[in-house]
C-alpha cells in the first residue's frame, strides 16, 4: 500500500536528517579544534521495485540513506600559536603518531604497534621527553644515532630528553705561533743553527664525534733560515693522518711569503699580500676520509704563523724529537711525558726520520699507582702490520719522584733499561736511548694549548629543543644547535578513505591504501610551518545555513508521518 510506503520513506528521511544533524553538530562543536577536518552529508535513495511494464517511469523510491563524507584533504588555515613547538602542515601530508599501549610504567613508556595519522601538530614535551600533541598522541620520526651521528632509518617516537652534546666535526685548524727567530746575519747561518718547533696536540673530531689528536712539527732548513719544513702528524700514533710535507717560506720581516708542497714543489694558494695561507691535511678516520684545512694566517700578515726578529722570543717547543746517529736513536733532551699523579695520560715525541722512515716514541699510561706506562716505537703515518717500524712494547714503572723504577719487555718479560731499547726501522736494527724520560711531580704539565686551535665545539649545555621548517628537531645548546631527529610525514593514495578515530586521528584502511612515510616534502607531503597550528576546516556560516535546511527537511518528514497516519486512520474508518 502506497501510504505504508510513504510512512517508511518518511521515517528513513528522519533518520537521514538525524545523521546530517549529527555531522553538522560535530562540525560546529569542533570549530576550534586544531587539525579537525569537517565532514559533509550525502544522501542517496533506495528503490524498492517497479510497477507496470514501463520500469523507467514507474520506479518507486521508498527510502533514503545519509552517508558521511570525509574531507581529510581539505587544508585548514594556519593560525599562530603560543606553543613554540607547534607545527602545521602545508600540503596533503599527515603526522605519523603513536599511542600508549596502557602497559607503561613511570619509567618506561610502551606503545601500540598501530600507526596513527593526524593533522594536529600542536605538540609539547612531556615529563619523559617525548613530543606529544594535545590529543595525547606521540609524534613519530627518525632519531639521530648518538654513536654515528647519522639519521636512523627506523621510525620511532621522538624523544628529546637528556640530549648529550656531540662534538662537531673538525674542518679547520688554526696556528698562531712564532715558530722560531731569524738569525742576526743570514750570511753566518749554518745547519747547526737550524731550529725546530712542535705544537702541543690539538683534539679533533670525526663525523662520529670520536676524538683524535693532531700536532705540527716544524723544522728549519739547514741552508735558508727563512724556509721551514712542516708536517702534520697523528699525535695518538694510530696512523690516521696521511704522510705530508710542506715548505713554508717567510720574508725578511718574519711574515708568511709562500706555502708549497715539498714533494711536488707546487705553490699552494696565492703569494699575493693578504691572501690566505693554508695547508691541506687528509685524515682517515674509521675508513672515512676527512679533509682538514690548516690555517697559517695571511701572506704578509703580522699575526698567525710568524718568525720573530733575532732579539725576539719564539714559541716554546711542546714535544722533542729523537736524534738519529748511525743506528742509534737518542732522546738528547729531557722529555717529561706526564705527571706522577695523573691517569689515562698519553705522550708522543715528534717524528724524526731514520733510514728514510718517520719514527716516534709513543707512551700510553696503563696504571695510576704506581705510575705505569706502555712504550713502543711507531711510524705515526703508518701503524699497519706492514709498517717499516717494528718495536717491542715495553712496560715502564715510575717512582713517585718521577724517576724510572723498572723497564720490562712486555713480550719476553726480560728486564731492561730505557737506554738499551731496540727497534727495527726499514729493515735495520736500531738501539734506542730514552733515558732522558721522566715524570713531573707537579699536578699538571705547563702545556701551551693556545697555539694550535680546532674549530670543533667540544661541549655544550642543553637548553631546550626547537623544530625547523624541514621537520628537523634541533637540540639547543649554549654553544649552538644540533640535529637530534626529524619528523615523519605520511601520505595516502586516497586520504579521504582513512578511518577516523578519537583525537583528530586516523588509521589506514583498504580504501585509503598503505601509508607512504618519509621526511617533510617526500611523497608530496608538503612543508611545515613552525609556530603555527592548522585550524579546523569547519565553515560556521555554511554549516549554520545547512542546519536550517536540515531542520526544515526533518520537520517536513515528520509532517509526512503525521499525514500518513491520518490517511491510515481514515482508511480504517471506512470499514467501520
Amino acid at each position: 500500500m502506497s501510504v505504508f510506503n510513504a510512512l517508511t520513506t518518511a521515517v528513513s528521511g528522519i533518520n537521514a536528517q538525524s545523521t546530517a544533524f549529527t555531522n553538522l553538530s560535530n562540525n560546529i562543536a569542533n570549530s576550534q579544534t586544531v587539525g579537525y577536518k569537517a565532514t559533509t552529508t550525502a544522501f542517496q535513495d533506495f528503490v524498492a521495485g517497479s510497477l507496470g511494464k514501463n520500469a523507467s517511469s514507474a520506479d518507486i523510491s521508498d527510502s533514503v540513506a545519509a552517508v558521511t563524507v570525509q574531507h581529510v584533504d581539505n587544508q585548514g588555515t594556519a593560525a599562530t600559536s603560543t606553543d613554540s613547538l607547534a607545527t602545521a602542515i602545508s600540503g596533503s601530508g599527515l603526522f605519523v603518531v603513536s599511542k600508549e599501549s596502557g602497559a607503561s610504567t613511570s619509567t618506561n613508556t610502551q606503545f601500540q604497534s598501530q600507526n596513527y595519522y593526524t593533522r594536529n601538530g600542536e605538540v609539547y614535551k612531556n615529563n619523559s621527553g617525548y613530543l606529544v600533541n594535545t590529543s595525547g598522541y606521540y609524534l613519530d620520526g627518525y632519531m639521530v644515532d648518538p654513536t654515528t651521528g647519522s639519521l636512523n632509518a627506523s621510525l620511532t617516537q621522538l624523544n628529546v630528553a637528556n640530549v648529550a652534546f656531540r662534538p662537531t666535526q673538525t674542518t679547520t685548524l688554526t696556528l698562531s705561533a712564532t715558530v722560531g727567530t731569524m738569525p742576526s746575519s743570514n750570511a753566518s747561518y749554518t745547519a747547526a743553527d737550524a731550529q725546530s718547533y712542535t705544537t702541543a696536540p690539538v683534539t679533533t673530531y670525526d663525523a662520529s664525534a670520536t676524538p683524535h689528536k693532531i700536532a705540527l712539527s716544524w723544522t728549519q732548513s739547514g741552508t735558508n733560515p727563512l724556509v721551514w719544513n712542516v708536517s702534520a702528524y697523528d699525535a695518538d700514533g694510530t696512523g690516521t693522518i696521511a704522510s705530508n710535507s710542506y715548505q713554508v717560506t717567510f720574508d725578511s720581516s718574519g711574515s708568511l711569503a709562500s706555502v708549497a708542497d715539498s714533494t711536488t714543489g707546487k705553490t699552494i694558494g696565492s703569494t699575493l699580500t693578504g691572501a690566505s695561507a693554508s695547508i691541506p691535511i687528509t685524515a682517515d678516520y674509521n675508513g672515512v676520509a676527512q679533509n682538514i684545512t690548516l690555517d697559517l694566517g695571511t701572506i704578509g700578515g703580522t699575526s698567525g704563523t710568524v718568525m720573530a726578529a733575532s732579539t725576539g722570543t719564539a714559541s716554546t717547543n711542546q714535544a722533542n724529537a729523537l736524534t738519529a746517529s748511525g743506528t742509534t736513536l737518542t732522546m738528547s733532551k729531557s722529555d717529561v711525558i706526564g705527571t706522577t699523579t695523573g691517569s689515562n695520560q698519553t705522550s708522543m715525541t715528534s717524528p724524526t726520520v731514520a733510514n728514510g722512515t718517520s719514527v716516534a716514541a709513543k707512551w700510553t699510561q696503563t696504571a695510576a699507582s704506581p705510575p705505569t706506562w706502555s712504550l713502543s716505537l711507531v711510524d705515526p703515518y703508518d701503524t699497519s702490520s706492514s709498517s717499516p717500524v717494528s718495536s717491542d712494547t715495553y712496560n715502564v714503572v715510575f717512582n713517585t719522584d718521577g724517576s724510572v723504577q723498572s723497564v720490562t719487555d712486555s713480550t719476553t718479560g726480560v728486564t731492561t733499561s730505557l737506554s738499551a731499547l731496540s727497534a727495527t726501522i726499514g729493515g735495520t736494527s736500531y738501539t734506542v736511548d730514552l733515558s732522558q724520560t721522566t715524570l713531573s711531580t707537579a699536578s699538571s704539565l705547563a702545556t701551551d694549548t693556545t697555539a694550535l686551535q680546532s674549530d670543533s665545539i667540544a661541549s655544550g649545555t642543553y637548553q631546550g629543543v626547537e623544530i625547523e621548517s624541514d621537520g628537523s628537531v634541533m637540540a639547543q645548546f649554549d654553544t649552538g644547535t644540533q640535529l637530534i631527529g626529524k619528523i615523519a610525514l605520511a601520505n595516502f593514495a586516497n586520504v579521504d578513505g582513512l578511518n577516523a578515530v578519537d583525537g583528530q586521528a586516523y588509521t589506514a584502511t583498504a580504501s585509503s591504501g598503505d601509508a607512504k612515510i618519509g621526511l617533510a616534502g617526500a611523497n608530496g607531503t608538503g612543508t611545515l610551518s613552525v609556530g603555527s597550528v592548522e585550524s579546523s576546516t569547519t565553515d560556521l556560516t555554511s554549516d549554520l545555513s545547512a542546519l536550517i535546511v536540515a531542520q526544515e527537511a526533518y520537520s517536513a518528514n515528520t509532517k509526512i508521518v503525521t499525514t500518513a497516519d491520518q490517511l491510515l486512520q481514515t482508511t480504517i474508518a471506512m470499514k467501520q
